[in-house]
């Protein structure tokens, strides 16, 4: 028996191998503790490394980031990494990230080239800041990561010694002092939460103290903060001028703060001047100060007067809690709303005030500054101040009023009564006496009340002299949550005023209107919170306008409309669609009206006709949805309507169809809509040129219906690729046409369809119609004449319309203001319906003013408003001879506008015009030499007797070119500082001169004034005058002098008087200054002296003051007139001296406002400005149009070449937006005996023909050869070779050979430059021999790095180089190779096929016609092809019959033996897998062949990598993926490699390299070491990467042993090719994929009948299920999958295993039980 005795001690040894056991598991478990915490102290002061996907998380979601970049074996890069590690804790501490990254790819992003380099990101900033200085520093490190510059918007930690430098160096200091921060982590003082808080709230005013000038800081000291004796903390100290002041209020209350530091900060300045402020500072005053007076002011004398009194009442300001500041930023001043300097405005919580008195009288100015504090009055604000009111206030009431009006003096006495109370709940109420302003919110009748809440208006419709009514209706819209109702006008507003807003439209009698408003008020809150203004309207002719169905939503995204469809009573899913569109990026869909509108409103818009029930058409929007963004970055609407009539109003038959309509003007798309690149490089590109549309016959007939002017090309059928057939060079012709229609205001198109020709008489083809208002009047003319052409379409009666006023826009208008004497304009906005109505009562006197001889047009140009100062608008003006008058009265009534216009008309020319301030500002825009008679309404006799005498002088002033008015309107005299009246001031190119003498004396002003024109033609300047001048002037010139009564400067006076006439016609006024500091400055130490400034430079004339012809030369001399860093502008004048005096000068032509590509044009040529100049040809532009057609020109920009003596100009006909072309254009022209074509050797010749999309032809020539014809060598070699005829015979030859072909090549250069092929030349013959060429001379065409030679060249004719040169051009020829060529092809090219021919060869040519229809295709799949003619090689590959097509695969040959006749069967052998693939060897590919590899192949892996960025590394993975090739190839795994990494983006592939596995267009992105081959081949064939979900996975025959190695239970479906049957069982068994995936069974399919024999399988289809490779084959139904799946289950889980559970299971039963017993035997014995 088994004792106790002996279980103890069997017990106590467990025990003890147990207890040994638990030791070492303790001991193992202490080091690996040790391990990790020595591990951890290891780690701390270690910058962590990150990754590129890591960066951008640290970026976007930490607050402060410093990045340190790093590349291997970078010494400087270890350095520094060793140093900044010792201050990684210091950084935590401030709450900075600190992080290192080594990636190249991602460090060129931020422009990162050169290593180490330290960058610091804060979270929401445009960029990182880098740091410059020394990475090993610390200090220097340490101080860039704390100062002020890197954190912007925090307050910055200082410390004691920073704080110190900081005060002594900065004028206003606020610091915030806190308990440090060790005393806070040990006693957990509760001043540290205080400080905390404080500091959070402070931060919000941060970025206002910096505008302000004031630096804040905050600091952790406790020592310091005793030695200030603050008690308590935090505190705030304000250093101002390093005296200290400390804030006793609340630090939690930023405002508060705020405004104390500005209030103590302008209480610290020592002088007593008005504080100046900029823009941005301006704006945090008015939004952080409670009572502020600004003054705008500018340089004016007005200006610095009123300046000088209110500077007296500064102080006074202050100590009544008005902070006084000035600021003359002129932005500023016209983002508030201020039109006339200087100019008041009082700002009270930020609603402004303007001051209408005198600023020169400063207790004026006090009193109504003090009367503002206390006074209970609504402000008076200007348009301007009301939008920005409208913008910036959530709750704000304003009233339009007429201050002429009884009424509505009568109601803003009651309003007033309100102003308090609705500034207790938080109402600005404001007041505006604008009626044009009124007008746009549709307001016809003052006074008006209207309330906005963020910024959505609603007009008060009550009695608005019952005040408590009003206040009522006020306080109860700031209380309920109600959709806004609006007006027509209030919609346009907040339409354009607004990016997201939501429309109801409804019917206020319609029961289903009311209760769908009931269900969405419900929402409006939710639409407010997301930014989502939501107004409805009842509009009956609004909702026409749009073609709607009352009760309709539009949702108004940039002001394009979206329809909701759905239901509008349930308003949880308007609300999901209203959200959705906001933050949904999608092609809008529109109705036909809103398409008109759009249309109508918008110049560029892109409309997509679709069918939204066909498939294809919603496959071909998803894909342009990609190029939405685009298209709005271009400025073009696009937009989709599913409008089957709409569609054929276009006469549109087969959608989808693309349309992009420019100003009005349809064109069609012709691609195809499903290349999205495509459609958008058509969209900008009609965007972004001028041609003539062409359209379909219903588009035509829209046209005609909806343009004034519209003529039209009837070209008839036309074949668009014979380039000279008569209806293509006549549209060539009608092309350069149409700048000039387009000033005219026609439209011009054209069109090949006869039906609307027919309808209106049009007989022959081709014709040209010109439409007006739908009229048409045929040209008889020469349609090959484009001059008589424009002349007929321009033509006064073609163009004029009866009964209506025509149209114009700012150059035709200028053009017809030069030409008739009487023209009266109505200056207007389209999109103003008050400018419609008024224009509807004008022309009913249109007939009227016609037979008075007035020409009668209206002009809406938005360049009118920069041209003519006319605000507000509608405005009508009577121009008399140029001379404007504004009429005064209502514009409605048009039958006393016809009484003032025969008036004016009738008015004898003798008296002087009466003008107001507005006329008078128009009149010194337009005309050069004005006489202004200033007078007061109260002046009587003696005004009147002085107006009669000047009146007797009219005439003649006028006969001397000086136009005299009169006006009592004195405010621009107040701009002079002019205070006593009468006075007379004569205006020359806008700058004044005061007539100081008796204004009785009519003989003494008329001398005065003719002196002034033609003599004293010089006005004087102050410094001002001066500073303004410089800056704004093209050209200026000044003559310092003395006094007047110094004999020098009184004789250079009259000498610069008498050319003064001469210089202005050249564009340089001058001017006068007697400043001898100024002159100083400027390098006059002598009076009288002369400068010229140009653009702000200076030129100091250094020759005789006697001589005025001498001063004449100088101002305008050419090289004193050029600037060589821009291409100058001149005008006719000085264009004909530089001609004159210039050997070499090239002319700009263009238009600042004619011509879309003219400044862009400008900016490539202003590249080649500075090398033009340094090879003596100068360079200018000209905007003179008329000058321009003198010289040949018919369309702008225009590019000419003038020679001294030469009469005509030579016209550049190339790409002016190239260049490097024009120079080499330059230097021929320049020199015509040179050779135009550049000589270009070696190396940079290589580069040229390697570059992509590069089209080169290449002269190769023996330069011993051509240099024969050289004058030196010719008559040195004549010398040696006198005895020797035959040599010189032979030199002869060669030197006409090369002088031959010269000619001809440069007779061909030119024609095809402008078709983008660059011709060059080389003697490099041993560059020539690399590329196979070793026959000389020999003209080659490199397109895309592959060459093709020209046969024959010693007997080619131009037009035959030509052809063959723009047939390579256009890709329709295969090129044609030498042998060393190939040779060298076959070293570079990976993929090339070469046709082997002979001649004569007829079945050659034949074929050959044939292949080159897949030439396109063939590039398109990384293949190159080409031919050659040499049957010698073609033996060596044993071709000896021919034509023959041979395939190399880097260098190994394949003969295609199919029909060659049959392109596209060749086109499928040569991009078929299997002639592709090579042995040993992973194809590289390009993005078309892998785009078709991912389609097609089910099992294709892709080694992405970059060949320009990757060395050896990339090469290391290539060996490893390489020895993997051949495997993976027997799994059936096609495996590829793609050396760009553009085309791996397109994949969504962003680092590389990459390996990628894409399983039927999926792809999988390997992790692992691509170092590692068993890694890479083990993942390939991994169930992971194989299987995909829902499918049943195709295998080959290793790929499925394999699969049954590495599986317990596989379901293999074997069937075979051109079965049906198989295929719909398939389809079944799919939908068993995933049970069965649940059953752990893996289900694949083969299609391989020989292997299915090897498992007994011999009709297919059929199934077998592997049970570890142990077959079972199923009997049954294979279409029923159920039955399958359960025969599949019970498979799964056999009797034999449960046999075998059930046996251990009772066997370890039968253990236990015998283990019991042997113990309790055992215990008891």
């Amino acid at each position: 028996m088994f004792g106790r005795e002996k279980f103890d001690n069997l017990v106590r040894k467990m025990d003890s191998h147990v207890l040994l056991v638990v030791s070492l598991g303790i001991l193992l478990t202490l080091l690996l503790t040790g391990h990790t915490t020595n591990g951890a102290s290891k780690s701390e002061g270690v910058i962590e490394d990150i990754n590129a996907r890591q960066l951008n998380k640290f970026i976007q979601e930490k607050d402060n980031t410093v990045i340190f970049w790093y590349t291997k074996n970078c010494k400087p890069c270890d350095s520094a990494l060793q140093q900044l590690e010792k201050i990684d804790d210091k950084t935590d501490q401030l709450g900075i990230e600190f992080a290192k990254i080594n990636d190249k790819r991602v460090a060129k992003t931020y422009n990162i080239v050169d290593f180490p380099v330290l960058t610091y990101f804060r979270k929401g900033s445009s960029g990182p800041v880098t740091f410059t200085g020394d990475l090993e520093n610390l200090e220097a490190v340490e101080e860039f990561l704390t100062s002020l510059q890197s954190s912007p918007d925090r307050i910055e930690e200082v410390n004691e010694k920073h704080l110190k430098k900081l005060v002594a160096e900065t004028n206003f200091v606020a610091v915030l002092f806190c308990p440090s921060i060790s005393t806070c982590k040990e006693k957990n003082r509760p001043d540290c939460k205080k400080c905390e808080k404080a500091l959070r709230e402070l931060e919000n005013i941060d970025d206002e103290a910096d505008e302000l000038g004031i630096a804040f800081v905050k600091i952790h000291d406790d020592e310091l903060a005793d030695e200030y004796n603050l008690k308590t903390l935090p505190a705030l100290v304000y250093y101002r001028g390093q005296i200290p002041i400390v804030f006793d209020g609340d630090l939690t209350k930023e405002e508060q703060v705020l405004e104390w530091l500005i209030q103590n900060k302008s209480m610290g300045d020592e002088d007593e001047e008005i504080e100046a402020v900029s823009a941005k500072a301006l704006e945090t005053l008015i939004d952080s100060i409670e009572k502020l007076a600004v003054l705008f002011f500018d340089n004016s004398p007005l200006s610095a007067s009123s300046l000088k009194e209110l500077e007296h009442i500064d102080d006074d300001c202050g100590r009544n809690g008005i902070e006084f500041v000035k600021t003359d930023d002129k932005k500023a001043a016209k983002q508030h709303g201020i039109d006339d300097l200087p100019t008041l405005v009082y700002y009270e919580n930020r609603v402004p005030n303007v001051y209408d008195g005198d600023l020169r009288n400063e207790e004026q100015v006090l009193g109504w500054l003090l009367h503002q504090l206390q006074a209970d009055e609504i402000e008076d604000v200007t348009d301007v101040m009301l939008d920005r009111l409208i913008l910036e206030s959530k709750y704000l009431a304003v009233l339009f009023y007429s201050e002429d009006q009884k009424e509505s003096r009568e109601v803003l006495v009651e309003l007033e009564n309100i102003d308090d109370e609705c500034d207790a709940k938080g109402i600005n109420f404001v007041k505006i006496d604008d009626l044009a302003e009124a007008a746009e919110y549709g307001i016809d009748n003052t006074p008006q009340l209207v309330y906005f809440e963020n910024s959505i208006p609603s007009m008060y419709e009550g009695n608005l002299m019952k005040e408590e009514d009003v206040l009522t209706w006020l306080i109860q819209q700031t209380e309920t949550d109600e959709i806004e109702d609006v007006t027509d006008e209030m919609l346009e507003k907040l339409i354009n005023n607004n990016r997201e807003i939501a429309v109801l439209f409804y019917d206020k009698d319609q029961r289903k209107s009311q209760k769908i408003i009931q269900e969405l008020e419900q929402i409006d809150q939710e639409c407010d919170k997301h930014g989502i203004i939501f107004v409805k309207i009842s509009d009956e002719g609004k909702v026409k306008e749009l073609g709607l169905q009352v009760p309709a939503l539009i949702y108004f995204e940039s002001k394009v409309p979206h329809l909701f469809e759905g239901d509008l009573s349930d308003e949880d899913s308007v609300l999901k669609w209203l959200l959705h569109q906001l933050h949904a990026d999608e092609i809008e869909e529109v109705t036909d009206e809103m398409l008109d509108q759009l249309i109508e409103k918008n110049p560029y818009v892109a409309a997509l006709f679709y069918d939204k029930d066909d498939k294809q058409d919603l496959k071909i929007l998803s894909s342009l949805e990609n190029i939405d963004d685009e298209c709005d970055s271009h400025g073009i609407l696009f937009v989709k309507i599913d409008d089957d009539n709409e569609a054929k109003e276009y006469g549109l038959e087969n959608l989808p169809v693309l349309i992009y309509f420019e100003n009005k003007v349809p064109s069609i798309y012709e691609g195809d809509l499903s290349v999205e690149e495509n459609v958008l490089k058509w969209l900008v590109e009609q965007r972004n040129t001028d041609t003539i549309e062409e359209v379909t016959d219903e588009m035509l007939e829209k046209l005609v219906n909806t343009h004034t002017y519209v003529a039209v090309y009837f070209s008839g059928p036309c074949d668009e690729s014979d380039a000279e057939s008569s209806c293509t060079s006549i549209l060539a012709e009608l092309e350069s046409l149409d700048d000039d229609t387009d000033e005219a205001g026609i439209q011009m198109v054209t069109t090949e369809e006869e039906i609307f020709g027919k309808k209106i008489g049009v007989k022959s083809y081709p014709s040209l119609v010109m439409f007006r208002n739908s009229d048409p009047l045929f040209f008889k003319g020469s349609l090959t004449d484009e001059d008589e052409m424009l002349a007929w379409l321009t033509d006064e009666t073609t163009l004029e319309l009866p009964d209506r006023i025509e149209e114009v826009n700012l150059k035709m208008l200028q053009r017809l203001l030069d030409q008739q004497e009487h023209v009266v304009v109505f200056f207007y906005n389209a999109e103003d319906k008050k400018s419609q109505k008024i224009l509807q009562q004008l022309e009913n006197i249109d007939d009227e003013a016609d037979n008075e001889g007035m020409a009668f047009v209206k002009i809406s140009d938005s360049d009118m408003l920069r041209e003519y100062d006319l605000n507000p608008l509608p405005a009508l003006v009577y121009f008399r001879a140029k001379f404007p008058r504004i009429y005064p009265g209502d514009m409605h009534k048009e039958s006393n506008v016809l009484q003032w216009l025969l008036q004016l008309k009738k008015t004898p020319t003798d008296l002087i015009e009466e003008v107001d301030r507005r006329t008078l500002r128009m009149l010194l825009d337009e005309m050069d030499h004005v006489g202004v008679f200033f007078y007061e309404d109260t002046c009587t006799k003696l005004c009147v007797d002085i107006l009669h005498d000047l009146e007797t002088i009219d005439d003649e002033a006028e006969e001397e070119g000086i136009q005299m008015v009169k006006t009592t309107d004195l405010t621009v005299a107040e701009e002079l500082s002019i205070k006593e009246f009468p006075t007379l001031v004569y205006y020359q190119g806008g700058i004044p001169s005061l007539f100081k003498g008796d204004l009785e004396n009519q003989e003494e002003v008329y001398a005065w004034l003719v002196y002034q024109r033609h003599f004293e033609a010089l006005p004087e300047l102050t410094r001002s005058d001066l500073d303004d001048l410089i800056g704004d002037s093209d050209y200026l010139s000044v003559l310092f002098f003395s006094n007047y009564s110094d004999t020098a400067s009184a004789r250079a006076l009259r000498r610069a008087c008498i050319i003064a006439e001469d210089a202005a016609e050249f564009g340089i006024p001058i001017a006068k200054m007697g400043d001898p500091i100024i002159a100083k400055k400027y390098g006059v130490r002598d009076l009288p002296g002369l400068i010229l400034f140009r653009r702000g430079r200076h030129i100091k004339y250094d020759e005789s003051m006697e001589d005025e012809e001498e001063m004449l030369d100088f101002l305008t001399a050419p090289e004193n007139m050029i600037l060589n860093d821009q291409i100058e502008v001149v005008n006719s004048k000085m264009l004909a001296r530089m001609r004159d005096m210039t050997e070499h000068l090239l002319v700009l032509f263009f238009s600042e406002t004619e011509c879309k590509q003219c400044e862009r044009v400008v900016t490539a040529l202003e590249e080649i400005d500075d090398d033009a100049a340094e090879i003596g040809v100068n360079f200018v532009r000209i905007d003179d149009w008329s000058l321009a057609k003198s010289f040949g020109v018919h369309a702008l920009p225009a590019l000419l070449y003038f020679r001294l003596g030469s009469d005509e100009p030579v016209i550049y006909a190339g790409d002016l937006r190239a260049p490097s072309k024009i120079l080499e254009w330059i230097m021929m022209r320049k020199d015509p005996t040179g050779v135009a074509m550049a000589e270009v050797n070696g190396e940079a010749l290589d580069d040229l023909i390697k570059l992509e999309d590069s089209a080169i032809v290449v002269y190769f020539y023996n330069k011993s050869h051509c240099s024969a014809c050289e004058p030196e060598k010719h008559s040195r070699k004549r010398k040696q070779t006198d005895e020797d005829p035959e040599v010189e015979a032979n030199r002869l030859l060669l030197c006409t050979q090369c002088t031959n072909i010269m000619i001809k090549l440069e007779n061909v250069d030119d024609e095809v430059a402008r078709r983008g092929v660059t011709f060059l030349r080389t003697g490099d013959l041993s560059f020539a021999s690399t590329q196979g060429v070793n026959e000389y001379p020999a003209l080659v065409y490199f397109g895309n790095g592959v060459a093709s030679v020209y046969e024959n060249l010693v007997d080619a004719e131009e037009d035959d180089i030509r052809h063959w040169i723009m047939e390579h051009k256009t890709d329709e020829r295969i090129e044609m190779v030498t042998r060393g060529m190939l040779d060298q092809l076959l070293i570079d090219v990976h993929y090339l096929a070469v046709f082997f021919y002979k001649q004569p060869c007829r079945a050659c040519d034949t074929i050959l016609m044939e292949l080159e229809k897949i030439d396109d295709d063939c590039d398109m799949y990384g293949i190159s092809m080409v031919k050659i003619n040499d049957p010698a090689l073609a033996k060596r590959y044993g071709i000896t019959s021919f034509p023959a097509l041979l395939f190399f695969r880097n260098g190994n040959p394949l003969l295609f033996e199919g029909d060659m006749k049959d392109e596209e069967s060749v086109l499928e052998w040569l991009t078929d897998d299997n002639n592709r693939e090579l042995d040993d060897e992973i194809e590289s590919v390009n993005q078309k062949m892998l785009e078709r590899l991912v389609d097609k192949s089910p099992f294709l892996a892709v080694f992405f990598y970059d060949d320009s960025d990757c060395g050896d590394e990339c090469e290391g993975m290539l060996a490893s993926l390489e020895t993997v090739d051949d495997e993976a190839d027997e799994f059936g795994i096609d495996m590829v490699k793609v050396p760009e990494g553009e085309v791996a983006q397109d994949f969504g592939i962003m680092s590389l390299p990459t390996l990628a596995y894409f399983r039927r267009g999926t792809a999988l992105i390997f992790e692992g070491d691509l170092l590692d081959p068993n890694q890479i081949i083990a993942w390939l064939t991994s169930n992971e990467a194989f299987q995909l979900p829902g499918e049943i996975e195709e295998v080959n025959r290793r790929m499925l042993e394999k699969l049954l190695d590495d599986n317990d239970y596989v379901c293999v479906y074997f069937y075979e090719e051109d079965c049906t049957k198989c295929e719909e069982i398939l389809l079944e068994l799919e939908r068993i994929d995933s049970e069965t995936d649940n059953l752990d069974i893996l289900f694949v399919r083969i299609k391989d009948a020989k292997y299915a024999k090897k498992w007994g399988v011999s009709k297919l289809p059929a199934i077998v299920y592997f049970r570890r490779k142990f077959p079972s084959i199923y009997r049954g139904d294979l279409a029923d999958e159920l039955v399958i799946l359960d025969w599949l289950q019970k498979n799964r889980y056999k009797q034999p295993e449960l046999n075998l559970f059930m046996f251990s299971l009772a066997s370890l039963s039968l253990a236990f039980i015998i283990y019991t017993v042997f113990i309790l035997v055992c215990l008891k014995d």
